[in-house]
């Protein structure tokens, strides 16, 4: 029982986001590492025995460092309980919803001087402390020589370091500096602490006008948590940390107000027997909300796209695209718009330490834990206007309805597990779509380093197609991306794998296989065993930003199709029996110019992208050896960069 109260204690007192996440961040893995994971050990150890003697009694979980560091001991627990107040690390946290004790005013907690901090029980130091203490020195030596450490108290805090950068120096310098207190950013609890212990390094100063910084929510809406953890890009998919957040914010009372979206005009013409030429716009727009609620953080999510409007007749042309159905018939060599509603969802953060945090994402659309970033939010594709034809085995499941995830983070690893309705979407695309959760996923994530992440993921999809109600599928994905800031822009490339295994069933008698109001497909007389039908896609792409201007991409696929592509969108394709036919190709270059602008949060650009395809022989009579596709475009993004 003891340990199990334990467990209750840190799961209802769990950590909340650190204050320092602020500013432009060195995203490099630092050669100080080694030296701050040493440190964090031996802290641990030396905390530990002095728990173990009575000698640290903290009112926060998990307990703060700063006491051993700073006194040898922590008396915080029973100062608090007394009304004497907190260090600076346990008063940052009770204003960040982690503090351990029940009181009726947690934000009455008071900033306690150092001289009154320690435990009174005599007893030597650990030794464990001095260790700790000069694995940090060496660590700080270093941070500051890669220009990524400036802070504001002699001897610099410990808080900052172990997050690698500190701008606690600068942010206090231009807190000096302006006029208006509202946009004044503060420093971390550790530099407040040392600020009223008369600790502080620059002059003029008064430590009564060192504030607190406030806390920041972004990180876990943007985040699943974790101390090396990627940026969510749709749903709970994770990009690189190093990947630039082109997201407009605002402070709205105790909510973070975040938008970001994107919308391209697009002329696209093709070349060969199936040829077609249109107009037409793909977009989306994203709004978020984040507020610490309880001892985590609540984000509300939304997507809306208004390709339903801007993509007449239900599809657009992308040779040897597949998937879906227009006016019930299945779509061949085009792709559908996305909902109106691509995201109504919901995410909760739980950080139960720095390094350890429990996520839950869920609502009626949503994304689950199966496949890569989705092609429209990948920042490897973000120049690219138009669907990956291999969508349907890698990432289709972007729009699911009735989706809950739940998931771990412990530093660089998340594992994820969701429940959703495995229908694809509709053909009315303003509509919700309905069904309980009958469809499985499980996906792992890693992200080593901030310019890196890998997923692998498989999920069972039931009923996943109109046209093939009783048919399941099992699809597995692994994919990597890099991005890699440059001076003057970055780079980003992904390379994804995706593979359905459309299982095999039992088609039933007089069990329609299509929607309601056209006729059943493949009418039986007695239960036939459908065999199942195995197909592999493979994608390579990569976008370049540079000065600031010019964007440069490359897509290449091969993926699987099946014998659909040898027909026209006729009603008779509904009798024709799927089965992986052959292998194509697509090879896609494009550019695109940023153009001055015209307002500060909107970036505009034009540009423009050539696809070749290329056939294999048993496809070449209908569609000709190599077809050509290009697409010229205009492209608005709201965007800080």
């Amino acid at each position: 029982m003891p340990a199990l109260r334990k467990i209750v204690a840190v799961l209802a007192c769990a950590a909340a986001l650190q204050a320092h996440e602020r500013g432009k961040k060195d995203l490099k893995p630092s050669k100080a590492r080694p030296d701050l994971d040493a440190s964090a050990k031996q802290l641990k150890k030396a905390k530990e025995q002095l728990a173990a003697k009575g000698a640290y009694s903290c009112c926060i979980r998990p307990s703060c460092d700063l006491c051993a560091r700073k006194n040898g001991s922590c008396n915080c627990l029973n100062n608090v309980a007394t009304g004497q107040g907190a260090c600076g690390e346990c008063y940052e946290a009770w204003r960040a919803g982690r503090g351990a004790l029940k009181i009726k005013h947690p934000n009455s907690v008071k900033l306690l001087p150092s001289e009154n901090q320690a435990c009174p029980l005599p007893g030597a130091p650990p030794p464990e402390l001095k260790q700790a203490a000069e694995s940090l020195l060496r660590a700080k030596r270093t941070l500051v020589s890669e220009q990524r450490y400036y802070c504001c108290i002699r001897g610099g805090c410990a808080h900052c370091a172990h997050e690698g950068n500190c701008p606690c120096g600068t942010d206090l310098a231009s807190d000096t500096a302006t006029k208006n207190p509202k946009s004044r950013k503060g420093v971390c609890g550790d530099c407040l602490d040392g600020w009223h212990s008369g600790q502080g390094s620059f002059a003029g100063i008064s430590p009564a006008g060192v504030a607190l910084a406030a806390m920041d929510s972004m990180d876990a809406s943007m985040g699943p948590g974790g101390d090396s953890s990627g940026w969510y890009s749709s749903g709970t998919s994770q990009e690189p940390r190093s990947t630039p957040m082109d997201m407009l914010t605002k402070k709205a009372g105790d909510w973070t107000l975040m938008a970001n979206g994107v919308l391209f005009g697009i002329y696209s013409a093709e070349t060969g027997p199936r040829a077609q030429d249109k107009i037409f716009s793909t977009n989306w727009f994203m709004g978020m909300a984040s507020h610490r609620l309880g001892p985590g953080t609540l984000t509300l999510r939304s997507m809306l796209s208004l390709e339903p409007v801007t993509i007449t007749n239900r599809r657009y042309p992308l040779i040897f695209a597949e998937g879906e159905t227009a006016y019930g018939i299945p779509i061949v060599s085009g792709q559908h718009p996305h909902d109106f509603f691509m995201e109504l969802a919901a995410a909760y953060q739980l950080k139960l330490t720095d390094r350890l945090a429990l996520n839950f994402y869920g609502g009626p659309r949503g994304e689950p834990a199966l496949g890569p970033p989705a092609f429209p939010h990948r920042i490897s594709s973000s120049e690219d206007p138009i669907a990956v034809i291999s969508h349907h085995l890698q990432d289709s499941t972007h729009i699911a309805s009735n989706v809950f995830t739940a998931g771990i983070t412990y530093r660089a690893i998340t594992l994820e597990a969701s429940g959703f309705h495995g229908r694809e979407p509709g053909e009315n695309k303003w509509a919700l779509n309905s069904g309980g959760i009958d469809s499985l996923s499980t996906r792992l994530t890693i992200t080593p380093t901030p310019r890196w992440s890998g997923q692998f993921s498989i999920g069972r999809i039931n009923q996943r197609e109109a046209t093939h109600p009783l048919r399941p599928s099992l699809r597995t994905t692994a994919s990597l991306m890099y991005v890699r800031p440059l001076r003057q822009g970055h780079w980003a490339a992904s390379l994804v794998w995706g593979r359905n295994n459309d299982l095999a069933y039992t088609h039933l008698p007089n069990i329609p296989a299509i929607p309601v109001g056209f006729q059943p497909r493949h009418i039986v007389s007695v239960p036939t065993r459908i065999p199942e039908q195995i197909y592999n896609s493979f994608l390579l792409e990569s976008t370049v930003l540079f000065r600031n201007r010019n964007w440069v991409w490359f897509r290449g696929e091969a993926t699987d199709k099946d014998s659909l592509l040898l027909y026209p969108e006729d009603p008779f394709v509904l009798l024709v029996d799927e089965r992986r036919y052959a292998r194509v190709h697509a090879f896609t270059a494009g550019y695109e110019r940023e153009l001055p602008r015209i307002a500060s949060w909107l970036g505009h650009g034009i540009g423009g992208q050539v696809t070749s395809f290329v056939s294999p022989p048993v496809l070449e009579p209908v569609y000709g050896a190599h077809p050509w596709g290009i697409q010229l475009f205009v492209r608005l993004r709201l965007t800080m960069r």
